[in-house]
């Protein structure tokens, strides 16, 4: 996964939190050896992410600059339409909560 990311370049990297718990399991080794600062957003989806997670994927993978869009768990409505905007500073990010829908 790291490596297709470095490889490309990838600006945005949307997965789930379970995938993300099992990239946790084998520590942060792992990531931090490849180059991820062309990320400037990270996503969830599928279902709610905890504060642990959250914590792990903006400071690991996203080294404290991405925003997190967590698209409220419902990936059959379209979820980017009820996510987080990111960036929109009135919107704080907070751990393991999908914060409130886009206007």
């Amino acid at each position: 996964m790291w490596d297709i990311l470095q490889k490309y370049k990838a600006t945005i990297f949307y997965t789930t939190p379970t995938a993300l718990r099992m990239f946790m399991k084998f520590g942060d080794d792992i990531p931090n050896s490849f180059d991820l600062s062309s990320l400037r957003l990270l996503g969830t989806v599928g279902e709610p992410i905890n504060p642990e997670v959250w914590k792990w994927y903006y400071k690991i993978i996203g080294k404290e600059k991405c925003p997190i869009i967590d698209t409220w768990w419902q990936t059959e409505t379209g979820g980017m339409l009820i996510s987080s905007l990111p960036g929109l500073e009135t919107v704080p990010l907070k751990p393991g909560s999908g914060t409130r829908p886009i206007p």
